[in-house]
């Protein structure tokens, strides 16, 4: 099937908010920040079934490293390819600026499922790494 690729950081929220429910992830920005968030991403890319966001990826980096956040693929359309174009045109995006690395997060449920996944495109599970909510919202 094709599929329609974007990298317009003007996305509809309410499909983001669809795609990220429709997996399982809480909804967790407003509209408002939704918008900040993806302005301020250095690369925003979705990939669509028509008028339908079925998958999306960003990145964000400083020029030392780059993180890849919000990569998420509609559970109608996973194990059809959409989650290796979303990870081939981000890695694209970053493989020759010399970064020190590309992270990403993982939850603890998820990381079992997903690790195979990102290893294909030679991720490593990391145990070095922290994390702060005290301060946090």
């Amino acid at each position: 099937m094709k599929y329609r690729e974007s990298t317009s950081k003007k996305l509809n929220v309410k499909q983001i908010d669809y795609l990220r429910a429709s997996v399982g992830w809480p909804k967790r920005r407003s509209d408002k920040k939704w918008r900040e968030v993806l302005s301020k991403s250095s690369f925003v890319y979705s990939v669509w079934d028509k008028d339908k966001m079925i998958g999306m990826g960003r990145i964000l980096e400083d020029g030392i490293m780059c993180m890849f956040y919000d990569i998420v693929v509609h559970k109608d359309y996973q194990g059809k390819g959409v989650g290796k174009m979303i990870m081939k045109k981000l890695i694209d995006q970053v493989k020759n600026k010399g970064y020190t690395s590309i992270g990403l997060f993982a939850s603890k449920e998820n990381i079992k499922f997903l690790l195979p996944f990102y290893k294909k495109f030679g991720f490593k599970l990391i145990k070095r790494g922290m994390e702060c909510k005290k301060y946090m919202k």
